[in-house]
């Protein structure tokens, strides 16, 4: 079992004072206060940017030297304090305290007190010095007003260590991610009053170094704002309307682990790792999120998208999975990461246990990568699986007891932040910031309609919680795909490609398409094998050149090659609306450069499609199959008559909207076969109404709003599909109360 140690978070320990544990910097990560979590708030700051109003120096042996400077990096900026001398370092036999003013700690939520230091010192003596002869720093915390003192490596005076430290980071550096067994957290003391104290302590020799320096001394409040959930949406009359569920309020989370975050390992090869959760109480609780933390070396954003799982306790051991959630995404190096298993109403016996665990850890690679571990916990809880079989996590690593998970449930908090509203936000690609779109004041509406979504293209929601002042994370990312929903697809080809095609540089290729007179034209959606170096130009014509060949250019425009992918692209007319001429039959075109892109020939269909060498050229037929060049139109402004026959025209329903029951008619022109699908908005197949042969003539099939499993569908906006001999005609069905 591979075990790789933290070597670089390792303590340097030795005993001072009999009191004081030294304590040197561990490894360090890049932090600033914009990268800490949406939900850890800023209850408390001093940047020192306008001087130290309530601050206090207490010097005990030479003049105290602590004061506000300009400095050229300070992180708030420009000020900082600053433990120097005039000729910047600092002087033999001192101790000066920085006292900070009183400050009040919030009501609940995990409470954390942190700031930046960076300094320059060193002492000839260290290592294996006395305690007279270092120089270090401490940090203290008093919840009396100033009367008693503890360490902030043990702040309630409970026996853990008492840390000084013998070096500081050379650069800006929060303390709590600089030294390890530093974490900050204060919450027991919550709505208390309290003070914080910093000191700088020199022995006789000659100092060697500029001192230290801190800023941005901040009370973190890391309070429950948790997202809203299962947001959905469907079109209605050309809108996006929005709803999601409403996330809890007047609650806080409390964490249930065994680890005591004094990691020394980080472990990733097993097929899982689990921990026990157990319930403190005599009653049921419900597990409502999994926590975990993984490590990555050099600091390097961790990669691979592990999942979650809850196991049930099955004599002592991981047993049957209750709840599992895959592809886990947006996760920092060295924080807990919350995953929410709210959904899954998962219920911890009175008393009793389950486990939480994860799996499909990447290992990181060149940077490796893993779940971190520790060897100094006394409630040995943790599990690995090898094999199909759980063992303790002391007998599979040895030397490691428990690893970086833990279970989280809500408690009643009449300090709690209470949700008074939400915002919505949108995008067209993920790649791209979501930006904001809407407010809502009322924590009771749910629902959004979006009047000006992006036809033809997909868009993307999602909804935060406002939580007073407070923003929560995003809820799920909600997408709705506009091309497919608005516009019919005009094609002849299978949608399989069977080789390669290009035409050649100077020639064209175009695709034959007939529709209802008045159809409008808004993408041309063209597949490609590969994405050459040269843009497509597109052309559309009409069918009035000799035979019904394309003759007059309707239109000409450039696809740049920025926009091309592999695959389909749906690309849209720079001037839409082009409207068909009178008998609604019309070409799309590509004019092909040298290094244009390699196109997709169907070798199982062919009729539509036409190839034309050079510029005097005639358009003759292809052969030996149908490009891959789709057209989406709308028939909205369509009539029916049709001047081509079509196997299939005029499909309609009635009523529509419909509450119980709708009745499809279409029209058969030859004998074929032909079928109705249903679709709801994500494209999912609802219901399959008739498959199969029909004579020539009008028929009609009925719908009863039920899916393939006889359950009635939700209400919405659904689409039916007719698929006759390979054309497609779709029509919008809304079924309603």
């Amino acid at each position: 079992m591979k075990k790789i140690l933290l070597t670089t978070l390792m303590l340097a320990i030795i005993m001072v004072l009999a009191a004081d544990v030294v304590n040197t910097i561990g490894t360090r990560r890049e932090f600033s206060p914009g990268s800490r979590t949406r939900t850890e708030v800023i209850a408390w700051e001093e940047d020192f940017e306008s001087g130290a109003p309530g601050w206090t120096f207490v010097p005990t042996t030479t003049a105290n030297l602590w004061h506000v400077a300009p400095v050229a990096d300070a992180p708030s900026p420009v000020n900082a304090m600053v433990n120097q001398n005039e000729s910047q370092t600092y002087n033999p036999n001192m101790l000066n305290y920085l006292v900070s003013p009183s400050i009040t700690l919030p009501l609940s939520g995990a409470i954390k007190a942190d700031f930046m230091i960076k300094g320059d010192f060193d002492d000839n003596d260290y290592p294996g010095g006395t305690a007279t002869q270092l120089d270090y720093w401490f940090w203290d915390i008093s919840p009396n007003n100033g009367s008693t003192w503890y360490r902030m490596s043990n702040p309630y005076n409970s026996g853990l260590p008492n840390y000084v430290f013998v070096d500081a980071p050379p650069t800006w550096s929060w303390v709590t991610e600089s030294y390890t067994g530093i974490d900050g957290f204060i919450s027991n003391y919550a709505g208390q009053t309290v003070k914080f104290r910093i000191c700088f302590k020199s022995d006789s020799d000659t100092p060697i170094g500029t001192g230290i320096m801190v800023d941005n001394f901040t009370i973190f409040n890391d309070i429950f704002l948790p997202p809203p959930t299962e947001l959905v949406g469907s079109v209605i009359d050309q809108n996006v309307e929005l709803n999601w569920t409403a996330p809890p309020s007047g609650f806080s989370t409390e964490t249930i682990t065994s680890t005591n975050s004094n990691w020394t390992s980080f472990i990733a090869d097993a097929d899982a790792f689990a921990m026990k959760i157990q319930n403190p109480f005599a009653y049921p609780l419900q597990l409502q999120a999994v926590k975990f933390m993984l490590y990555r070396q050099n600091s390097a954003p961790i990669v691979g998208n592990p999942t979650i799982h809850v196991y049930a306790n099955s004599g002592g051991m991981p047993g049957d999975e209750l709840a599992s959630v895959t592809g886990v995404s947006n996760i920092t190096n060295m924080q807990w990461k919350s995953v929410s298993v709210t959904s899954h109403n998962i219920m911890i016996p009175a008393s009793g246990s389950v486990f939480v665990g994860i799996s499909n850890i990447d290992e990181g690679g060149e940077n490796g990568q893993g779940l971190l571990a520790e060897g100094t916990s006394t409630s040995l809880d943790s599990y690995a699986l090898f094999q199909g079989a759980w063992d303790t996590l002391g007998n599979s690593y040895t030397g490691l007891t428990n690893c970086a998970l833990a279970g989280v449930y809500w408690v009643d908090d009449p300090f709690a932040p209470i949700l008074t509203g939400f915002k919505v936000y949108h995008t067209l690609s993920l790649s791209t910031p979501f930006t904001q779109i809407g407010v809502i004041t009322n924590p009771n509406t749910t629902t959004f309609s979006h009047d000006e979504p992006v036809a033809g293209q997909v868009n993307y929601y999602a909804v935060t919680g406002i939580f007073d002042n407070y923003e929560s994370e995003q809820s799920n990312i909600f997408a709705i795909d506009l091309i497919n929903l608005l516009y019919t697809e005009l094609l002849m080809d299978d949608g399989v490609s069977n080789q390669n095609f290009n035409v050649g540089a100077s020639n064209s290729f175009a695709n034959k398409f007939v529709t209802y007179p008045g159809a409008e034209i808004y993408f041309a959606k063209l597949y490609l094998n590969a994405v050459g170096n040269s843009a497509l130009i597109i052309r559309i014509f009409d069918d009035n050149g000799d035979g019904g060949l394309p003759g007059t250019q309707l239109l000409q425009f450039t696809a740049p090659v920025s926009s091309l992918t592999t695959g389909w692209n749906n690309i849209p007319l720079p001037e839409a609306n082009i409207i068909t001429e009178n008998n609604g039959i019309f070409y799309i075109g590509v004019y092909e450069y040298a290094s244009v892109s390699t196109f997709a020939l169907d070798t199982n269909n062919s009729g539509r499609s036409y190839t034309k060498l050079g510029v005097a050229g005639a358009w003759t037929p292809l052969t030996t199959g149908n490009i891959m060049l789709r057209a989406l139109v709308n028939l909205s402004n369509s009539n029916d008559d049709m001047i081509e026959v079509l196997p299939v025209a005029n499909l309609s329903n009635y009523p529509n909207p419909f509450s119980q029951a709708t009745e499809f008619s279409f029209e058969m022109r030859k004998t074929g076969t032909a079928g109705i699908s249903i679709y709801n908005l994500k494209g999912q197949l609802v219901r399959t109404l008739s498959e199969g042969n029909f004579g020539k003539g009008t028929h009609t099939l009925s719908w009863d709003g039920t899916d393939n499993a006889g359950s009635r569908v939700a209400l919405g906006v659904y689409f039916a599909r007719l698929e006759a001999d390979g054309k497609t005609l779709t029509r919008k069905v809304v079924r309603i109360k």
